[in-house]
Order: structure tokens, then sequence, then C-alpha cells
């Protein structure tokens, strides 16, 4: 009996051993992520005056559309590497498609913390092609609320989890932010504030109140990193790498007719920051999604203001440029943003698909935002 066991056991090791190993952790195992996270946040010292501020790294992905598995995995991969990475945040398209489709934050309790951010599908309500409709993203500032904001469960709503400040009268009906999806997170240590916005809804009143988040900012020394959905309105000058789509180009776009939607974000969210940095104020990068392919640049006409936009996070419509077959290091891809203000150094480490379709790398991006300039993009 004991026999038959053990031959039965030893037919089953290699079957057990190749499942185990389409763990997202199998194939990013800490030896290989730790060494670079600890070099990008390793702290100015500055003589007489001791170690600067610690650096701060978040875990950015977007357009999940609907892919519960793959925020399963990223979820783990942050509760693995939690000592060394203090947010995950998706910047827009948690659903497959429509406004109705399940919220994967739903679907996998233990993402609750991981911050999420309004996209145009999340707003698309209506069932409609966009050949049928100028306004096919119909769901207004509440609908897109109780989706991404709160979740199913309204006694426990997912933005509770996250930590972060939601503007004053979020919740009375009567206030002009009520139910507004925009928010920031301070994270006093690292001397840095997350500004999220909402480039479905932007207008006059999530402006101004852009405005004032900044010169908060600005009169506490925090650092900024801002974080949508849309590209910039004036388009992206792309640096030319792995990190950047070689076929396509994020031209400008012009602003739309009154009675249609446009699928930018308003430039003068853009002209907020000049601003900001005009008055002597600190501004990393933006965060955004959407075009499902990676790109980093600069927004034109916005000087120094570099904008990363990160590949497709979801898998299940297969949108994407290239191969991801599942059970393997590629299934993922996104990014580790680190903001190190002693160094004013950004870096961006790439999790999972690190080769594009022309298999150039897309490994290691660092980057002096004090200075505007590119110190490395493999």
């Amino acid at each position: 009996m004991m026999k038959k066991f053990l031959l039965t056991l030893a037919a089953l090791l290699p079957a057990l051993s190749a499942g185990a190993q389409t763990g997202i952790l199998d194939f990013h195992p800490k030896e290989e992520v730790v060494p670079l996270l600890e070099a990008a946040r390793s702290r100015a010292v500055v003589w007489g005056q001791g170690a600067a501020a610690p650096a701060l790294t978040l875990l950015h992905f977007s357009d999940l559309h609907g892919d519960s598995e793959n925020l399963a995995r990223i979820a783990q991969f942050k509760e693995a590497y939690s000592a060394w990475i203090e947010d995950a945040i998706h910047v827009g398209d948690a659903v497959a498609c429509y406004w109705d489709d399940p919220n994967p934050w739903d679907q996998v309790p233990s993402a609750h913390t991981i911050l999420n951010v309004v996209g145009n599908h999340d707003c698309w309500k209506g069932h409609l092609l966009w050949s049928q409709t100028p306004l096919p993203y119909d769901a207004t500032q509440a609908d897109a609320y109780s989706l991404i904001m709160t979740g199913k469960d309204s006694a426990r709503p997912f933005i509770r989890s996250w930590g972060v400040v939601q503007p004053e009268g979020f919740d009375r009906p009567f206030s002009p932010h009520y139910k507004a999806c925009y928010y920031y997170k301070d994270y006093p240590d690292q001397t840095v504030r997350l500004i999220v916005l909402d480039c479905m809804h932007y207008g006059d009143i999530q402006h101004e109140w852009f405005q004032a988040t900044l010169k908060q900012a600005l009169g506490a020394g925090l650092t900024v990193i801002a974080a949508q959905h849309y590209p910039a309105q004036s388009g992206l000058n792309a640096i030319p790498g792995g990190f950047s789509e070689r076929d396509e180009v994020l031209g400008p776009e012009p602003s739309p007719a009154p009675d249609s939607q446009m699928e930018r974000m308003p430039d003068r969210a853009f002209t907020a920051i000049d601003e900001f940095m005009a008055e002597g104020g600190t501004f990393a990068c933006w965060l955004s999604g959407h075009t499902h392919l990676d790109f980093v640049g600069h927004v034109p006409g916005h000087a120094r203001q570099l904008q990363i936009i990160a590949d497709k996070a979801g898998f299940k419509d297969d949108y994407m440029q290239e191969a991801r077959p599942r059970g393997t290091r590629f299934q993922d891809a996104f990014n580790l943003v680190t903001v190190n203000p002693g160094r004013s150094l950004l870096v961006i480490q790439r999790i999972g698909c690190n080769r594009d379709q022309y298999l150039r790398p897309k490994t290691l991006f660092c980057y002096d935002y004090k200075n505007g300039t590119v110190l490395v993009n493999e």
C-alpha cells in the first residue's frame, strides 16, 4: 500500500510543481524585485542634516476590464511586498465594458484597500454604440461613485478603506461635491501628496477643488503626484523606448463640440500644475491609463510635466499588443513607481510583461523630475 502511495505521489509531483509556477510571486521573487526597489528608495544624505525623507512606492496599473483574477494576483503581490509598497492605485476602467457590469472590487475582498479611479467604461451606462450617440458615457457622478467608490455594500464602501481625504460635503446631497469621485491622500513621512481626479466629470467645481488642493500641498511643502484615467488633451511627447509604444502617436485633441464628449483630460488641469510649479511647488508625475499601451513622456506645452501611461492590466478581452499567455510572467503588466523626494528621483520598475511586440525591453525607467532629465530608459 505504501509503495503504491509513493508511486502515485511521484506521478503527481510534476503536475503540482507546474501548477505552483502559475502564481505571480513565483515569477517575481524578492531576490529579483527588492534590490531594485531598495536602490530606488535609498535616502539621500545631506552632510550635517542626516537622511532626507524616505521614498514612496506606488503600484500603478490600469484598465482591468473586469479581470478579477488579475486583480487578485496584484493584491497578492502588493501584500507580499507591503514592506516596500505604500499603496496600489488602479487608474480606471474597472468594469469589462459597461457601468452595470460586475466590479472586480466586489469580487476580490483582498483588493479593497487598492485605490481606484473612474474611467470611461465605468461611465458607459447606455449600452450604446459610438455611432448612436455623441454622449455614450452617460453615468452621472453619483452613478460612478456608487460603482467605483462604494460597491455593492453601501454600509462598507471601498473608499473607507483607502485612507484618503474626500472633498467637504461629499456625503451631503445638496453639496456641490456630493459623491465626488476625486480625492487626495497624503504620505507625511515621504512628504508626498497623491491627488486623484475624475476625468469623466471634470467641471468648474472639481477644477477649483484641484487648485485649492494644490495650494494646500504647496503650503505644506509636499511633492505632488496626480492621477486620472485619460491622457492629456494636448497629447504626449513620448520618450522613445520600450515604455512608449512604437507605432502609436498621442497627438493633441481639439475641444469637442458642446453636445459631444472627448477622450482626453482637459488641458486646464495641466495648466493648474504649471501654476503650482511657478509658485515653487514640486511635481513628480501624472499616472494615467486608457490607451492599453505603455507611454512615458512630457505633456506638450507644460514644461517638465511627465505622464506615465500604464499598459492594460486586465486580460479578458485580449485587447493588447504583446503576447500575454496565461500561466506565465507575461500574464501580468503593471508598474512600481517610486518617488524619492530627497533625490528628486522617479523610478518605474515593470512587473510582468517586460517586452513589447518588437521585443524592446521595458524594465526600468529613471527620471530626475527636478531637472527634467531621463537617467535610465531600458
